[in-house]
């Protein structure tokens, strides 16, 4: 983006790739699309974008580029219901992916949301739970980031992520040890008995009790490339380090 207020900055470059509920790719190659920019409204960017943007070749791009914001958002709202013709199924995916969300709702991009489920997957907010509760080797072994500031590079980036926080959770036991069943099967009736023998009627399954949704697509979206901030391995609040003495390969800000 030229910044990072959706009110008064745009999308620069736009990528998106589909994959299933279990994360592989629908089409590796997905979706990229460069937007025309004028000289003037290039000018208006931040100094950072300025100097980003024109040492990736984004701001080139975008002056040689021949396609508009409408042109973009229609082509891409074709590209995922060729993929996933239902609507308010497919999640919006990514790294502090509120931050894309906020482009998206300002036309033309809103269109592309009004195919989209209204919940969100956010990688970010897996990292957060595992920067607070993991262990420091699990923490040690989460993805970095490179840093690239590319639309493709940010999705590809997060879809790395998410698959190592799902196998994480693929690892964990369905019941943490030591804890105490509720209800003891009793037979013939399916009522439960509490520890002091007194009779309960245990709670619905949760398989029974939860509706049967369709496995989600994810559409994993890249927008950002600004300006971003330094953050540590773990931080629960406890931390008084400064800022430029964290590591700053496990960030939780955008992306």
């Amino acid at each position: 983006m030229t910044g990072l207020n959706p009110s008064k900055d745009t999308i620069l470059s736009i990528s998106c790739i589909l994959t299933t509920s279990d994360l592989a790719p629908l089409d590796p190659v997905g979706f990229n699309a460069i937007i025309y920019h004028t000289p003037e409204e290039l000018a208006q960017m931040s100094d950072w974008c300025i100097k980003t943007h024109g040492d990736s070749g984004l701001t080139q791009e975008c002056l040689s580029s021949s396609i508009t914001a409408n042109v973009a958002a229609t082509q891409l709202l074709s590209y995922i219901k060729h993929y996933i013709p239902e609507p308010r199924r497919a999640l919006l995916a990514g790294n502090s992916i509120h931050a894309d969300r906020a482009f998206l709702m300002v036309p033309p991009w809103n269109i592309i949301l009004g195919h989209l489920h209204y919940r969100l997957f956010d990688v970010s907010a897996m990292k957060e739970m595992v920067r607070r509760w993991a262990s420091d080797q699990v923490l040690m072994a989460a993805p970095r980031k490179e840093l690239r500031h590319t639309a493709r590079e940010d999705v590809l980036e997060s879809i790395q992520e998410a698959l190592f926080y799902k196998g994480l959770v693929e690892r964990m036991s369905t019941v943490p040890s030591g804890v105490p069943s509720m209800y003891a099967a009793a037979e013939g009736d399916g009522v439960g008995v509490d520890a002091k023998g007194r009779t309960t009627v245990p709670p619905p399954s949760a398989a029974a009790s939860m509706p049967n949704y369709p496995q989600p697509m994810m559409v994993g979206l890249g927008t950002k490339q600004g300006p971003e901030a330094r953050g540590g391995l773990r931080n629960n609040g406890g931390r008084t380090e400064r800022v430029e003495t964290l590591d700053e390969g496990f960030r939780t800000d955008i992306p």
